[in-house]
């Protein structure tokens, strides 16, 4: 392994929420991937089920209809929720540029936390995170009509009643599970009913969610 993937991946670990404060040399496994845009990545590598960090790039969270979940980049993990069961996550991986990978076995993984208690507490953190925003997303996805489920996801991504874009409005389609011209359409009515403000950065939200 050269300087610089030993530098490529210190600097990814130290981007990921989960393994920032784990020092390489706590590793006794680990495999460096690249891959190529476009390319499919899989939990599996080298024989053995892994946990991925992603040292460089951006890779495209997909569900099994094709619409994108969620893109993880640089300290982005997956293969996390897992760790403990026998079943593969039901989505899959595409590259959206040139990435490189750090597989970690599962079997490693769990021998680190069972020797450090923070990296514990920080796993079982971001399980919880996950757990919720797939809760969300199943809210979203359960509304049938187009402008509702656009409104939905708005609601729940707004932030002090502001929502800012950071990806394109064809991810923006994807991710919400609808197409780019029902995406634009039903933009237009929350705009002219006033529940929407449409700004350059995103979005300004004027109603708010309706407590169940």
């Amino acid at each position: 392994m050269t300087d610089s993937d030993v530098k490529t991946i210190v600097l990814g670990l130290r981007a990921s929420r989960l393994f920032d404060g784990v020092e390489l040399s706590s590793f006794r496994e680990g495999y460096l991937a690249r891959f190529s845009r476009s390319d499919i990545i899989t939990e599996e590598y080298g024989g053995a089920d892994c946990v991925g960090v992603i040292l460089s790039g951006s890779v495209t969270v997909e569900a099994g209809d094709n619409s994108s979940v969620s893109v993880l980049k640089r300290g982005g993990e997956f293969g996390i929720c897992n760790v403990f069961a026998k079943d593969r996550m039901p989505t899959r991986l595409k590259a959206r540029t040139d990435v490189s990978v750090l597989f970690i076995p599962k079997t490693e993984f769990s021998r680190l936390l069972a020797s450090d208690n923070a990296l514990m507490y920080r796993y079982v953190r971001l399980c919880n995170e996950k757990m919720i925003y797939l809760a969300k997303r199943l809210r979203i996805l359960m509304t049938e009509d187009c402008t509702e489920r656009v409104m939905t996801y708005l609601q729940t991504e707004a932030v002090n009643g502001e929502v800012l874009v950071k990806s394109s409005r064809d991810e923006l389609a994807r991710t919400i599970g609808i197409s780019r011209s029902s995406f634009f359409r039903a933009i237009a009515k929350l705009s002219e009913s006033g529940r929407v403000n449409v700004f350059p950065g995103g979005y300004i939200v004027y109603d708010p969610p309706k407590n169940n």
